[in-house]
């Protein structure tokens, strides 16, 4: 039988530990692959002008995009603010696994059951810790994908440092409060959403979930976050226009067409 994520009374238990350590891995693995699509999507959310390609922006493309890039900031640009983006996703991962297994523990002890609500409330709760933990490193992150040439940082620990001198404590917390609302419903509802999936997919394949090439894990997965993205996205772009107060030029360097 496919484990859950969480706690479930039917199965052998991982630890919180264990969940932590998975979160923290998965977290790595996925952000490694998948940084320069993070790269483009934070320039697009940064870009008044429209996307389309009579819109007057410079970015109207996700090829398009990354040929710009790469021809005026190299190819290492695809991987800017990767640090940081690591630190954000294995503090995050820990921090929300691990809380996320301890709520559904705790949640099942007191008899309230297997319902998806459970999962749904255990999750928000859970996003929420992970983003407390890894805010910080979500603010550098976004700034170094902004900024394009000169570079006003040169790593994550100049630009918490030039952020504490320049901008005070409180621009390492820029943007919490949209974060905040997007963040418990985008993991509740990532973890309502998958648990849904998961049996219906487990159904769909069998007895044990799994097809040779395809898991109802992975299939869930997918599913559950793509459609939690879609529910939360505008709240994405807000939270990527606060992070930048203070560092506007940086957009105008990539904003409009030259």
């Amino acid at each position: 039988m496919v484990s859950h994520v969480g706690y479930k009374d039917n199965q052998e238990h991982l630890t919180a530990k264990d969940h932590a350590f998975a979160g923290a891995v998965s977290g790595f693995l996925t952000r490694g692959f998948l940084q320069p699509l993070d790269v483009l999507k934070i320039r697009f959310q940064l870009q008044v002008e429209s996307t389309l390609r009579r819109g007057g922006g410079l970015y109207h493309g996700v090829i398009q995009s990354a040929v710009v890039i790469v021809r005026s900031e190299g190819l290492t640009a695809l991987w800017k603010g990767h640090v940081p983006a690591q630190a954000l996703s294995i503090c995050f991962g820990v921090a929300q696994f691990w809380s996320y297994a301890v709520l559904t523990k705790t949640a099942n002890e007191h008899g309230i059951g297997e319902r998806y609500s459970i999962h749904g409330v255990c999750g928000a709760l859970a996003g929420t810790c992970g983003t407390l933990a890894s805010f910080p490193c979500d603010i550098v992150r976004t700034r170094l994908i902004a900024q394009g040439t000169p570079k006003r940082y040169n790593g994550m620990v100049d630009a918490w440092r030039k952020l504490l001198h320049q901008e005070g404590i409180l621009s390492l917390w820029r943007g919490l409060v949209p974060t905040l609302a997007m963040t418990a419903p985008y993991t509740g509802l990532t973890f309502y959403f998958y648990n849904a999936f998961f049996i219906l997919a487990s159904k769909s394949f069998g007895d044990g979930g799994e097809v040779p090439w395809l898991s109802s894990s992975a299939v869930s997965g997918v599913a559950s976050g793509v459609c939690a993205k879609v529910c939360i996205y505008p709240l994405d772009v807000l939270k990527k226009r606060i992070q930048i107060r203070g560092f506007e030029e940086a957009r105008r360097q990539f904003g409009k067409c030259i």
